[in-house]
């Protein structure tokens, strides 16, 4: 996966406030991923619709649509879910696709510092 295009933030890492917010939700990220980690590993379809529905939300708001899309992806094929062996393989593909994005992200951030 490439790393994700700095300038698709929302806000503008240069000003002092909008920066402050995006390393806010960069410093949240990695407990998100744990939790979005454990859900998926454990099969709690319900926790993991609940973390994706909050990543949806949250992560634009901070700069981030990228992860809010693909969390919005994930909790869309979520509530589709009918426990076919398909339907579960797009899950888990998902599931791990938000996770990779997520991670670049972290990535990115510890190098830039």
């Amino acid at each position: 996966m490439n790393a994700p295009d700095p300038n698709a933030f929302s806000l503008d890492i240069n000003d002092s406030e909008d920066a402050e917010l995006i390393e806010y939700f960069l410093g949240e990220l990695p407990e998100r991923v744990d939790a979005i980690n454990q859900a998926s590993s454990s099969d709690d379809v319900e926790q993991l619709g609940r973390l994706a529905h909050q990543l949806k939300g949250a992560a634009p708001g901070f700069g981030f649509p990228l992860i809010g899309s693909a969390a919005a992806k994930l909790e869309g094929s979520i509530r589709a879910l009918d426990q076919s062996e398909e339907d579960v393989n797009l899950v888990r593909a998902e599931v791990e696709n938000l996770i990779s994005l997520c991670q670049s992200y972290i990535s990115q951030s510890k190098n830039s510092h």
